[in-house]
């Protein structure tokens, strides 16, 4: 019985596993505030006649400004294309997960990229702060869509990687039972394979990337960060598994060496 070919299938799963779900897990979530436009946005200016030292001070706060969100808007902007590319090139992404990340991505580009002109018309500073909270809010690049790409890689490839392993339990265990019929010494053997399938067993991502995914971008912070936390947690927990459960199957394979 050849085992060898699907325990290397099942390293070279985890090892893409490890490095994606690590990625997801080590990247920063912070809340996004509106954005901090200069001082004197805090309170309007008396009014001014044009060519004034205070219409001219006014200006410049308002072009400031202006630069300033649209900096940030750009930033979400090139994260929102990166995210693109990495779906489109993620081999154990499921069809739905990609069209529905896609999807996501698609619609924040073009919001965006009209959001980015809107603040270049804008004649207030209220108006342009009013547009950095839309920005924020109406979007959550960094608190949703970021951690909606990365978990829902990180699920697929581990569900992927679970499949593999439960392929390789499978064949582990006729090996196993041939060599105990013959008479070999399996030592702990059949002990490691109960173990490999208790670790496979633990292993819960049902739903992980489809709840994940249904959530809606808006004010409420804390709650868009308790469920991608939810789902970082569910990913990491699988990871831990899944390397159990590798290990044992590598254990398994050893023994059965001749």
């Amino acid at each position: 019985m050849r085992t060898e070919p699907l325990i290397r299938r099942a390293l070279v799963s985890t090892a893409a596993l490890l490095a994606v779900t690590a990625l997801g897990a080590a990247i920063a979530l912070p809340a996004q505030a509106a954005a901090a436009l200069p001082a004197q946005a805090a309170a309007p200016a008396p009014a001014t006649r044009a060519g004034s030292p205070a219409a001219a001070d006014k200006a410049a706060t308002l072009d400031a400004a202006k630069k300033l969100t649209t900096a940030r808007i750009d930033g979400r902007l090139a994260m929102l294309k990166v995210s693109g590319v990495a779906i489109r090139n993620a081999a154990r992404l499921t069809d739905a997960h990609q069209a529905a990340l896609q999807k996501i991505i698609d619609a924040d580009l073009a919001g965006l990229t009209e959001l980015r002109a809107k603040v270049a018309a804008e004649t207030t500073v209220e108006a342009v702060r009013a547009d950095a909270r839309s920005m924020v809010e109406d979007y959550r690049v960094y608190l949703l869509v970021r951690p909606q790409v990365h978990l829902t890689v990180a699920a697929d490839v581990e569900s992927a990687a679970l499949a593999r392993l439960r392929e390789a339990h499978g064949k582990l265990a006729e090996a196993v039972a041939a060599a105990k019929a013959a008479g070999r010494d399996i030592g702990d053997a059949e002990a490691k394979l109960a173990h490999l399938k208790a670790e496979l067993d633990a292993v819960d991502l049902a739903g992980v990337a489809d709840t994940l995914l249904a959530v809606e971008p808006g004010p409420d912070a804390a709650a868009i960060r308790a469920k991608t936390g939810a789902a970082r947690a569910a990913v990491r927990a699988a990871r831990i598994h899944l390397r159990a459960a590798l290990a044992d199957a590598k254990a398994v394979r050893d023994i059965l060496k001749p």
